[in-house]
């Protein structure tokens, strides 16, 4: 029988430290299956750090981090994914000259089951695979709302395109948590509230989100719990009426204006 796992993502006592600088240092934090988590802070808190740990860039310095029961801290990139766990950056990473659909047909390669022969004999199963893999990746620019763009090279697309390929590149990997690293970074206000739309229907579609977000109005607007860092340590969590009014975040954040 399978044991039930009281949360999708559980971290304890994680640190990364480079030398003497305690990047991220004693944090802990659990994220439910279903929910939208915002992560925000001020720049040099130890946010970006904090999921470079949870995705494999950085393999933590110590503590657990949980995810459906098994411990993925120390694990490569590509583990990690195939585990579950998808992510987009900061900066936008997707591969300029290749189309959008292209792109999101990447982004299946952690879940094919076709390798070295399939691919280079072109097996009737290879080709099948490729196929299936095609039409989910159409499915998922529709989903985005990107349909008409597939044929466009990505870098030739509009800058809230392009994020919106990064989330359906991500998808594509099917994951359990999407993660994502200010992903209204650089967008007006009505490019933002697409994407808040964007993330809601992700997370209706069965994907908890996890995300670093610097624009309060967005932060406000979709989370269910925000998680506060200063100086790479956790310093407030909960509702997010309750952490724009904890005294600590407004000194270290928000600034005696509030949001």
């Amino acid at each position: 029988m399978t044991k039930k796992h009281s949360f999708l993502l559980e971290v304890k006592d994680l640190a990364q430290h480079f030398g003497g600088l305690k990047a991220v240092d004693q944090v802990n934090l659990c994220i439910n299956e279903g929910e939208i988590v915002s992560v925000i802070g001020p720049n040099g808190a130890g946010k970006t750090t904090f999921f470079n740990v949870r995705t494999g860039v950085y393999p933590g310095t110590r503590g657990e981090s949980v995810f459906c029961g098994t411990e993925i801290r120390g694990k490569h990139c590509h583990d990690i994914v195939c585990r579950g766990v998808a992510r987009t950056f900061q900066n936008i990473r997707l591969f300029a000259n290749m189309t959008s659909l292209e792109n999101v047909m990447v982004g299946r390669h952690g879940r094919t089951s076709q390798f070295l022969l399939g691919p280079l004999l072109r097996t009737k199963a290879f080709k099948q695979e490729e196929k299936e893999i095609e039409h989910m990746a159409k499915e998922l620019l529709e989903f985005v709302g990107l349909k008409s763009l597939g044929n466009e090279l990505a870098k030739n697309l509009p800058y809230g395109a392009q994020r919106k390929l990064e989330i359906a590149r991500a998808l594509a990997s099917e994951p359990k948590l999407l993660i994502l690293d200010e992903p209204t970074a650089g967008m007006n206000p009505t490019e933002s509230q697409d994407l808040v739309t964007l993330v809601r229907k992700v997370r209706d579609r069965g994907v908890t989100v996890l995300l670093i977000e610097h624009q309060m109005r967005v932060v406000m607007d979709i989370s269910d719990r925000v998680i506060v860092f200063d100086y790479g340590v956790k310093i407030a969590e909960g509702k997010p009426k309750e952490v724009v009014a904890n005294a600590r975040v407004i000194e270290a954040y928000l600034g005696k204006e509030g949001a």
